[in-house]
């Protein structure tokens, strides 16, 4: 038994020899803000107060950042914009070739500064550059940012009602036209994304389309401002698809996605939507002006049928091409007047007006004082009075 307590004592000595303990780096969490809800505080401080400060200045303070870093981004944006507007005027100067002395003194200057905002370009990337290191190496940890979500998981319950994606536009419309309509009246963003997820039904590419009809519906009736609102919803409902389709994903799973996005999201997103947003409202305006033109057309045209005489003219058009004496004797129904007009046509002439005039219904053969002559006998006696 000591021999083989000896044994054991010497592997155990080996074992400790061969594969030292490596002490566990816990450099990485040097840098962690105390969690806004986990540390002591002293008896007579109000402690939900002071995790609400602490937590509204950390939030204040990442905010600050990142709209500095906006800033520095955009000034980064323009300058390579000016720098690349230099270039071509340069080029140009140089394609010339043989230059005056105020092009030359052009010419330099624009080079000066090209060099300039060159120069500055460099110094601005390097400290990015050296920025961005540091960062990577002293992060800055909060409850916020210690983890990320590696894996999101939306399970659609089969409901009772059926889903959009399951109908054509016309079913859709007459099944769920009215809860559609509902949530294009929605204004806040939280309203929306209850109202959708209370209703994944509608999540589906008809949901767009039904708010941009319903949109030109509203403009037409001249209901502007929640014809506004209803545009804004579509452009929603088209994020939601277009999400959807970046991840290929059912839309119904994506609109925790965009609502969560849409929260949180950096300017750039967020001008990006205003942009879709204000072309559709032109859109929109162009669609309800065409539509009315439509209609007005088709109420002419349908008025116009009605008016047609018996020869199919239009006793309007008619009436326009006539002499003016002749017209205002129309309009007068002036009947000697009117005898006056024929006279003074040429014979052929004066039975192509007859002609028009009857087959358009402005005269009515046998109709006025005259009743016991027919247009015939009038057209004559016209020709010969």
């Amino acid at each position: 038994r000591i021999a083989v307590v000896i044994v054991f004592v010497i592997v155990l000595q080996a074992l400790s020899l061969s594969a030292p303990i490596m002490p566990v780096d816990y450099s990485k969490w040097d840098h962690i803000e105390i969690s806004d809800d986990e540390d002591d505080t002293h008896p007579n401080v109000d402690t939900p107060s002071l995790y609400r400060w602490r937590h509204e200045a950390r939030v204040k303070r990442e905010e600050e950042e990142k709209q500095e870093r906006a800033k520095k981004n955009a000034e980064e944006k323009l300058r390579l914009q000016k720098l690349e507007n230099l270039n071509k005027e340069i080029a140009k100067l140089e394609a010339k070739g043989e230059l005056d002395d105020a092009e030359k003194s052009q010419l330099q200057s624009k080079k000066d500064e090209a060099k300039k905002l060159e120069a500055q370009q460099a110094e601005f990337t390097k400290k990015e550059a050296e920025l961005a290191e540091y960062q990577k190496a002293h992060p800055n940890w909060n409850v916020d940012n210690m983890s990320q979500d590696k894996h999101n998981k939306t399970l659609i319950n089969k409901g009772t009602k059926k889903s959009g994606n399951d109908m054509d536009l016309t079913d859709f419309f007459k099944t769920y036209g009215e809860d559609v309509k509902k949530f294009g009246m929605l204004s806040k963003t939280q309203d929306s994304h209850a109202f959708l997820k209370e209703r994944m039904h509608l999540v589906c590419e008809h949901l767009a389309s039904f708010l941009v009809i319903f949109a030109v519906d509203l403009q037409v009736e001249e209901k502007f401002e929640l014809m506004r609102r209803v545009a804004r919803q579509a452009i929603v409902a088209q994020y939601i698809l277009e999400l959807a389709k970046t991840l290929k994903r059912d839309p119904r799973s994506c609109v925790d996605a965009f609502f969560s996005r849409i929260d949180n999201a950096e300017q750039q997103y967020l001008d990006a939507f205003e942009d879709e947003y204000k072309s559709l409202l032109k859109r929109v305006e162009d669609r309800a002006k065409a539509r009315l033109e439509e209609a007005k057309a088709e109420i002419e045209k349908e008025e116009r049928e009605k008016r047609l005489g018996p020869a199919g003219l239009d006793p309007l058009e008619v009436l326009e091409q006539l002499p003016p004496k002749m017209k205002e004797a129309f309009e007068k129904q002036d009947t000697p007047l009117l005898q006056q007009c024929f006279k003074e046509l040429p014979d052929d002439e004066a039975e192509e007006v007859y002609n028009k005039v009857v087959g358009s219904g402005l005269w009515v053969p046998g109709g006025g004082e005259k009743k016991e002559e027919t247009i015939e006998e009038e057209s004559a006696a016209a020709g010969t009075d």
